[in-house]
Formats: structure tokens, sequence, C-alpha cells
């Protein structure tokens, strides 16, 4: 998760895409269900990268032994994507693109712990 997390942070800065609760534009169209709606950059999620990453190399560590769970942590990870953009603060690209980096990171070390181990 670290290092997903570093990287969507590299991502927010880079790009420097205002996250929609930041957006004048959108005051009157936003719903917005927090307060705080997080740093001024969106794009792309780290909560969607994160749980996608865990979901991802659980199910790939876990696909043979256990029926359900994986799928489970699939379901898990994409309502907590979808909350990102109900409660107003991600951009529907911001969430398919953090979890697609996600699915791609928790491959790549699901990979990396298959080859060391």
């Amino acid at each position: 998760m670290l290092f997903t997390d570093q990287v969507t942070n590299l991502f927010k800065y880079t790009f420097s895409r205002l996250r929609p609760c930041h957006d004048e534009n959108l005051d009157s169209v936003i719903r917005l269900l927090k307060s705080n709606c997080g740093g001024l950059y969106g794009y792309f999620s780290a909560h969607a990268s994160n749980s996608f990453a865990l979901a991802v190399f659980f199910l790939m560590l876990f696909i043979n032994k256990l029926n359900k769970a994986p799928i489970l942590l699939l379901i898990f990870a994409s309502l907590v994507s979808y909350s990102r953009i109900y409660i107003g603060v991600h951009y529907p690209l911001d969430v398919v693109s953090g979890a697609i980096f996600g699915c791609m990171s928790g491959y790549l070390f699901y990979f990396i712990s298959r080859k060391y181990t």
C-alpha cells in the first residue's frame, strides 16, 4: 500500500487536477456529504488504488484456496471506490484510473512475492 499511495500522490501533484469538491464551477451542482473533502488534487484516487491493490493481491494469493472470499474482496474494493464518487471527492475517471493502477500493482506484488518465496 505504501507503493500505491506514494505513486498516487506523485500523480496528484503532477496532474494537479482539482477534486470536484474544490472546483468552483461545480459548487451549485455537487452534493458534498462531508465537511472536509481532502487535499486539493484528486487524480487519481488513492482509496481506489489501495483497495484494488489489496483485493487483487489477495485474490491471486488465495484464488485456489477460498471460494467466495476473493470475490468479496473485489466487491468491497468496488464499494470503497464508488463511495469516493458518491461523496463528491473524486470524478469517475479518478476512481477508474486508481482501480486500474491498483489492479496492476496488486498483480505486480503478487508476482514478486511468488518469485522470491
